[in-house]
């Protein structure tokens, strides 16, 4: 099976410019029609100080495959389903941009989650049925 989807959590989206890997696997996917995305509160997330702005702004400007890094904005369906998984782990507003990243997996059959923090996705993406979430480190991404 495929990754249809990559999302990307703050250590993806932070380390596209430093990690050949991740943009060879970003190209790989899009070219395979699958899309990138990030969840909108992860650039929130990213976008502090001014070196760390600009590697958010070139992210999101470059093509990987023909395909720019989507945005998933927090409308009120992807809110409803972010308070769902956390309140399916029993977890807090602390996890609120990890339940942001995994939610944003959700209309995927196979997402792969670029994370420094697998073990937080993991326990919140058995919330999310009918998606198979997988996580691999920026430095792991080939």
């Amino acid at each position: 099976m495929s990754v249809d989807r990559v999302v990307l959590d703050a250590a993806g989206l932070d380390e596209i410019a430093s990690r050949p890997a991740l943009r060879a696997l970003l190209r790989s996917v899009a070219e395979r029609e699958g899309e990138v995305w990030c969840a909108a509160v992860t650039i929130a997330e990213v976008a502090r100080g001014t070196a760390r702005r600009a590697r958010v702004h070139q992210a999101l400007a470059t093509r990987h495959g023909g395909q720019r890094v989507r945005v998933a904005d927090t409308d009120q369906r992807l809110a409803l389903l972010v308070g769902a998984i956390l309140h399916g782990a029993d977890r807090g507003s602390e996890d609120i941009a990890d339940a942001h990243v995994v939610a944003v997996c959700a209309p995927a059959e196979v997402a792969l989650v670029i994370t420094s923090d697998p073990d937080d996705i993991n326990g919140l993406a058995t919330h999310v049925p009918g998606v198979r979430i997988t996580c691999r480190r920026p430095d792991l991404a080939s």
